[in-house]
Parts: structure tokens; C-alpha cells; sequence
């Protein structure tokens, strides 16, 4: 996000309060999640169907930006993704190393 994007959603969870952007995060990834159950079951996947989905992928990064506002975890919550990443690259490497030896 940048400076501008930042002090905006901060800006947005002091004007409506932590409680109800913590619901809007909930409703917003409920509403991902429909929208990607939706274009997994449908046999056409329609431009729009993928349009909902990148709108809700949005909607949601955006409400997680603000739950780490909230929290005020960001630099943590930043943290903990490199750690995360790095612990699943280096699963993909065991398991790679594991199918070259047989």
C-alpha cells in the first residue's frame, strides 16, 4: 500500500471504529469466497465471474490492511508472510530433494 493508501484506511477505521470494519472484514471474506466457489462450480467462466473475484480479492486486502491498522501489526503481520513464504519454498525444496533421490 502506499503512504496515501495508508492514511486513508486509517483515516477510514478511526471515522467508522475498529468493531465495525472487523465485521466488514468478516462479510467481505465471506463474499470472497463465494465469488471464488461460484467461478470454480460454473462450467463457463465468464470475464465478469473473474471481474467478481478480483473485486472481492481487493475488497478483502484492503479490510486486511486494516485489521493489521487495528491490531497495529502491520510491520508484524509483514514479517510473519516472508516467514511463511520462505518455510513453504524450503518444503518445496525437501520435496523436490526427496523425488531427484528416488
Amino acid at each position: 500500500m502506499t503512504q496515501e493508501q495508508m492514511r486513508n484506511l486509517n483515516t477510514i477505521v478511526e471515522t467508522y471504529g475498529n468493531d465495525a470494519q472487523e465485521d466488514m472484514a468478516i462479510e467481505e471474506c465471506s463474499e470472497l469466497i463465494k465469488a471464488i466457489l461460484k467461478f470454480r462450480r460454473s462450467d463457463e467462466k465468464t470475464a465478469e465471474m473473474r471481474e467478481a473475484v478480483i473485486d472481492e480479492i481487493a475488497d478483502v486486502q484492503i479490510m486486511l490492511t486494516q485489521l493489521g491498522i487495528i491490531f497495529n501489526c502491520v510491520a508484524e503481520v509483514e514479517d510473519r508472510i516472508d516467514f511463511k513464504i520462505n518455510r513453504q519454498m524450503g518444503r518445496i525444496k525437501e520435496r523436490e530433494a526427496k523425488r531427484d533421490v528416488c
